[in-house]
């Protein structure tokens, strides 16, 4: 045990010395590391991350490490024989403080990735058993472990490496003396702090605070929250993709504000409050006259972001570029095109201080390293040029189908491809990284110019399901693991007859953003198409947030929706579409059953849980929907008698409903767009296909005579283009 001891004293005078954070490893047989571990139990201020831990410590399992989010530890203790989940593991070394020391439990390195992970279970669709999981991401883990030039390892009946190892001189970051209230504020958050007020100042002027981990971007909202308040905007509201992500604002604003009274995600005296909404309730509100702290932007999709910007005139954003909640370079990329666009007199601030720990903090870049939150993808101007030369060669680029032992052993193209997908997904975590690697019914495809990662393709095989569960997950009584297409067929649409096929889900698609609008997404999947027969997939298909764009894309690439989620997702903000395309001729026929039903629910639904439907989207669903109704020349008749002669809207409805449905099946899209900015097009959609009362509509502030003249004259509109076709 003198061993362990002089390691610990060792690592911790280095790290207060630097103001760093160290990282020993303890790796060994379980008996030996359960005896080790008894060892820690002295650590100032412990958090112990393990389903289990030696007597007198309360252990944290992973599944709740959310909960440490913005406090600060000065000791950690991760006991991976419990489970390394990459997410909880990242979360943990981001509250670790400056002078505080991680240890990582695990077994002995050379062993350790033919381990039986307990999170393997979480990786593994049934009936595949948690040994079927991969065990590329902890190969790759104990080899950067092993790498680290600062981490020190204390392995059984080994020599320990690492120990004299020093850290290079540097400084605690420089503090702001003007305000003692606030001690710690650093002169990155005072810049951050002052673009915001600064731009609310002037209108619609959006501020962006962009930082890494620990660089106290949402203390500096919750200081802007407090002085914003202060200065007479008394609605602030704050939104994150859940209310633990934006916690530390309200924190750090009722230290500021002390007089008002304070509870869960509200903070209020008399007239003035700062509150918490989430991003599609905040959707909803006013806007006008109101702030808008946005919090963790980079996990809310942008569609839901470019709509906040919309309503709210005074708006901030604020995003982790590298983080585990999910990545910020596709916040970088796609949501500054869109500022550029609606708001171009944006600024941003990009925070560097760290206010943890002191620069080149060892921790930190390993982390980044260990879970890849710092990937990126081939920069899009080496893209572009490689796909003109691609072009005047008359070559297309390659589409792969690429084995994932190759990804451990290409350290550039894991690189390229896990930054790709980060670009392309809100939401992509490190934990997305261990089912890249190790998934046992992953199946990816690349597609490469000059041998860069331009586009990416990951497909889980799913289905057939057990004969013997087809029963109880029809009637909601069993849900095995994984299975998300063929079980929503079976449980969601009463398709039991969907058990017994194969199929490709597409879980991403990506193309590198520098290359898209040139059909190459419509190439690879193509490409994957072709090769599903070979694989034994009776069908392909996706589920994704329906936009009117992606609803669009699908089609095109002949994929037909056969389902629509009720409720929208609380941070897409979208509903849930499902879409498939049959190779066999069971899952032909199970398509058309589908595809019918489908159509004829939509027309009822609409008017039901699916009022508030946005109409470019409803009009993608019905967009050639081919199961239409006949229209008779009794019907010709209502709608002549309805925009020309005054006979009233109620008596000629249904008419007017068979109308539009035939219009949307003969319409092209450049048509169906021009449609679309047609406000009176909308409200004919909105009256008619989605039946919103008169009442609703009213309230926007014309009268009913009025509205009438509308739907009259875009009535017409619809007969003449029909006509004309």
């Amino acid at each position: 045990m003198a061993v362990i001891h002089s390691l610990i004293s060792h690592l911790q005078d280095d790290a207060e010395v630097h103001n760093h954070r160290r990282l020993l490893v303890v790796s060994g047989s379980l008996d030996w590391c359960e005896n080790q571990a008894s060892t820690l139990t002295s650590l100032p201020d412990l958090v112990w991350i393990a389903d289990h831990a030696p007597e007198g410590i309360t252990p944290l399992p992973v599944s709740k490490t959310h909960q440490l989010l913005g406090r600060t530890f000065k000791s950690l203790v991760f006991n991976a024989w419990d489970g390394f989940n990459p997410n909880s593991f990242g979360q943990v070394c981001g509250t670790l403080a400056g002078g505080g020391l991680l240890v990582l439990i695990c077994p002995d390195l050379n062993e350790w990735a033919d381990y039986d992970d307990p999170e393997h279970k979480s990786l593994v669709a049934h009936p595949y058993a948690t040994s079927d999981a991969g065990r590329r991401f902890i190969s790759r883990i104990t080899m950067l472990l092993e790498d680290d030039a600062y981490t020190v390892i204390y392995r059984e009946r080994e020599i320990t490496s690492g120990v004299e190892i020093e850290l290079p001189d540097s400084k605690p970051p420089a503090l702001l003396e003007e305000e003692p209230i606030l001690p710690n504020k650093t002169s990155d958050q005072q810049h951050a702090v002052e673009l915001i007020l600064s731009q609310f100042r002037r209108g619609r002027r959006p501020a962006v605070l962009t930082a890494d981990r620990g660089r106290g971007k949402s203390v500096a909202l919750g200081i802007a929250a407090a002085q914003l308040s202060g200065l007479d905007y008394e609605g602030i509201v704050v939104t994150a993709p859940d209310f633990n992500a934006a916690e530390e604002i309200f924190l750090m604003a009722h230290q500021l504000l002390p007089d008002y009274e304070y509870s869960k995600g509200l903070l209020r005296k008399g007239d003035h409050c700062i509150r918490f909404v989430e991003p599609e309730i905040a959707l909803h509100e006013s806007g006008e006259g109101q702030v808008l702290l946005v919090d963790e932007a980079a996990a809310i999709p942008v569609p839901v972001l470019t709509a906040l910007l919309r309503k709210f005139p005074r708006i901030a954003f604020a995003s982790t570029i590298h983080g585990y909640e999910g990545t910020g370079q596709g916040f970088s990329v796609r949501f500054k095109q869109v500022l550029e666009t609606e708001a171009p007199n944006w600024k941003s601030v990009h925070l560097k201080q760290p206010i943890r720990w002191a620069d080149n903090d060892p921790l930190e870049q390993l982390v980044f390293n260990l879970l890849l939150l710092n990937a990126e993808a081939v920069e899009g101007e080496v893209l572009i040029s490689a796909f003109e030369q691609l072009r005047q060669k008359g070559q297309t680029p390659l589409v792969e189908k690429f084995n994932r032992d190759q990804l451990i052993e290409d350290y550039d193209i894991l690189r390229q491809l896990f930054g790709l997908l980060v670009l392309a997904h809100y939401r992509t975590s490190p934990g997305d990284l261990r089912v890249l690697l190790d998934s046992p019914n992953l199946h990816i495809w690349l597609l490469k110019i000059d041998g860069l990662v331009a586009g990416a393709a990951l497909i889980a095989e799913e289905g057939p399901l057990p004969t013997e569960l087809v029963d109880a997950i029809w009637s909601g009584q069993r849900r095995p693991r994984g299975h998300l297409l063929p079980q929503t067929l079976v449980a969601q649409e009463g398709a039991k007859e969907a058990a017994s096929l194969k199929c490709g889900r597409v879980m991403r698609i990506a193309i590198h953003p520098a290359l898209q609008r040139n059909g190459l997404g419509s190439t690879l999947l193509a490409q994957i198409t072709r090769e599903a027969d070979s694989l034994g997939w009776d069908y392909m298909g996706a589920s994704f947030a329906a936009s009117a764009e992606l609803l669009k894309y699908w089609q095109h690439m002949d994929f037909e929706t056969i389902r629509l989620g009720s409720t929208r997702d609380s941070v897409s903000g979208s509903h849930a579409a499902l879409v498939i395309t049959a190779q066999s001729e069971p899952a032909k026929r199970l398509q058309q059953q589908l595809r019918q039903r489908f159509i004829e629910q939509l027309n009822y639904r609409l008017s039901d849980d699916l009022t508030d439907l946005e109409p470019p989207v409803v009009c993608g669903l019905l967009q050639h929907a081919e199961y239409l109704p006949t229209l008779t020349a009794h019907d010709q008749s209502d709608l002549i008698a309805f925009c020309q002669h005054n006979r009233s809207y109620e008596s000629c409805a249904y008419a007017i409903h068979k109308q539009i449905l035939v219009f949307l099946n003969q319409v092209d899209d450049q048509a169906l767009q021009v449609f679309l900015h047609n406000e009176d097009f909308v409200l004919l959609i909105e009256r008619n296909l989605q039946q919103k009362s008169w009442a609703t509509l009213e309230l926007r502030g014309q009268g009913r005579k009025q509205l009438m003249r509308q739907l009259r004259s875009v009535v017409l509109l619809l007969l003449e283009h029909v006509e004309k076709d």
